[in-house]
């Protein structure tokens, strides 16, 4: 007895090969070998279905059978069957593949990820706020002024011992004033600034699939796969201005070092004159308070006198009103003292209620006398060199300049070169290079190049202003300083006669020779007289600290420093 199988299905033939007979004829087997055949086609049967997901099969083949001859049967590979739209890459069942493709996705973001930087927590709150406002340690601050690097300030040992000199303030003020820390903090961003103008765009890839899809995807040829294409382009325009771009960065970290380096002077010089107007003041409260007594025990004199007759009412009018004023004078000098007091506080970085001792430098007695003997063309010859904030507003003429030569650079039209690899449905394998171009109809990039110019012309016009603005500083400040100088020398010769005229009048009064008024009224004299003295000194050394800030001279009153090259 024979029985006959014919052909498998064309779904089943796709996942399986089986050995048989190439063409349509039947397939002819030897009596008793039909129930192997019947076993050995379930087992291909389950296989097929728990494996490759296909659920479709041929049962007309089954039908009795006795030969003992078995098919060989063997699951299909990929190198010798075409894949089905049913499976992925590599033979594989669709649900597999596309699991598979998840995790590839999944993997490729991780990497993605791992590169990328994310922030960090810097919470503000009052905990944070708090421990920023903590003052510096004293050894740290000692190390900090020793080690300084500056311009125009000099490292200084800070001693400490029976209070600060105005240079040292000067130099405590750089190191811990909590408002230079936050100028400072402009470098990173300068610096940060060259890192992304060196940065050059990144490439773009591609990937995109042509997936069979359809009701009658099972019907179509089964030679037909996926399409696929993948490419990777590139904007080589970007090169072009790159250079530009660093240079003109480049420039402005440069700028804003220096400005923040002339603001860190402005600040030293400003701290250095409180401490020299506190010094002043503390001299010159206890000759105002000392003038007020004397006014006010003479109003209680001609008090008492106006009630025996001896005095007038304008006469107590008239001593009632210098005593007031003389009060008024002591408030304002004690109110300003404590405002200078608060301001340094602040400056050093301390609690503004924070007891500061002062004491006075050895060289202040020098410093109007070599200021003043330098003269105009002295102090002006390589003004715009030695000053940090027109040297700076120089490098950012520079930086601008580069950045218009980028922005003419710019107008060449964007250029994009690609490269891709393809394959279509018939698995026809290509290779693709490509070019695209900008036409430049439109956008020419003419508004860039105008603001650059605008901006350029802004700063050139910026620097003239302040060159000029400059050298009128130091002009007026040398004028001034001679007028008060000139003043000074003409209080100081009057105050040897009123001198003599107080202890003439103490003796006279000791005499009674003459009235406790009149030795009074001469006492006030000498005492409104040195305060006289103390002011003009105290106006002087502004001016003369005020020359220093407009020349760029250094605190110490050496040489002119040397020139700065942007």
């Amino acid at each position: 007895m024979r029985a006959v199988i014919p052909r498998v299905s064309p779904r089943l033939q796709r996942c399986c090969e089986i050995a048989a007979p190439a063409s349509n004829e039947s397939l002819e087997l030897p009596a008793g070998g039909a129930d192997r055949l019947a076993l050995q086609r379930a087992t291909v049967r389950d296989a097929v279905v728990r494996g490759l997901g296909v659920t479709e099969f041929d049962d007309a083949a089954e039908r009795s059978a006795a030969a003992p001859f078995v098919p060989a049967v063997r699951l299909a590979s990929p190198e010798t069957q075409p894949r089905s739209p049913n499976h992925g890459r590599l033979g594989f069942p669709r649900f597999v593949w596309r699991r598979g493709r998840g995790y590839l996705v999944a993997a490729l973001t991780i990497g993605a990820l791992a590169g990328c930087a994310f922030p960090s927590a810097q919470p503000l709150n009052e905990s944070t706020v708090a421990a920023a406002l903590q003052p510096p340690p004293p050894d740290a601050v000692r190390i900090a002024a020793a080690k300084l690097e500056h311009p125009l300030l000099k490292p200084l040992e800070i001693d400490g011992r029976g209070g600060f000199t105005p240079d040292e303030i000067a130099v405590i003020t750089v190191v811990a004033s909590p408002k230079l820390r936050a100028l400072r903090d402009q470098r990173g961003v300068a610096e940060a600034q060259i890192v992304q103008a060196g940065i050059l765009p990144n490439p773009q890839l591609g990937y995109s699939l042509d997936e069979l899809h359809g009701n009658n995807a099972a019907t179509l040829d089964s030679t037909l796969v996926n399409g696929r294409s993948i490419g990777l382009s590139w904007d080589v325009t970007s090169l072009l201005a790159r250079h530009d771009n660093v240079a003109a960065a480049r420039a402005t970290s440069k700028s804003v070092d220096l400005s923040i380096a002339w603001q860190e002077w402005q600040l030293a010089q400003d701290a250095r004159l409180r401490a020299y107007r506190l010094l002043s003041l503390q001299d010159r409260v206890p000759l105002a308070r000392e003038t007020e007594d004397d006014l006010a025990a003479n109003v209680a004199v001609i008090w008492q006198a106006r009630s025996a007759g001896q005095k007038t009412t304008a006469d107590l009018t008239s001593a009632t009103l210098a005593w007031t004023q003389a009060q008024a004078d002591r408030f304002a000098l004690e109110q300003q003292a404590n405002a200078d007091r608060v301001a340094l506080n602040l400056a050093l970085g301390q609690p503004a209620d924070a007891p500061l001792q002062l004491k006075r430098g050895s060289a202040a007695a020098e410093l109007t006398r070599d200021t003043l003997a330098r003269g105009a063309p002295q102090l002006l010859n390589g003004l715009e060199r030695r000053r940090l904030d027109l040297v700076a507003l120089r490098l950012g003429y520079e930086s601008e300049e580069a950045t218009l030569r980028a922005a003419v650079k710019a107008q060449f039209p964007k250029l994009g070169l690609s490269f891709g690899r393809a394959n279509d449905t018939s698995d026809v394998r290509t290779r693709s290079y490509g070019l695209t171009l900008d036409l430049p109809v439109f956008d020419r990039g003419q508004g860039q190049i105008a603001i650059a110019k605008a901006t350029r012309q802004q700063l050139f016009d910026e620097y003239v202003a302040r060159v000029a603005e400059a050298r009128g500083e130091v002009t007026q400040a040398l004028a001034d300083a001679t007028a008060t100088r000139t003043q000074l020398q003409s209080v100081q010769e009057s105050i040897p006669a009123l001198e003599q005229l107080a202890k003439d009048t103490e003796l006279a009064f000791r005499s009674n020779n003459v009235d406790i008024l009149t030795y009074r009224e001469a006492r006030s004299s000498l005492a409104s007289r040195r305060m006289e003295v103390s002011r003009l000194q105290q106006a002087l050394l502004e001016l003369e600290l005020g020359i220093e800030i407009a020349a760029a001279l250094p605190p110490d009153g050496g040489s002119v420093p040397p020139t700065i090259s942007p």
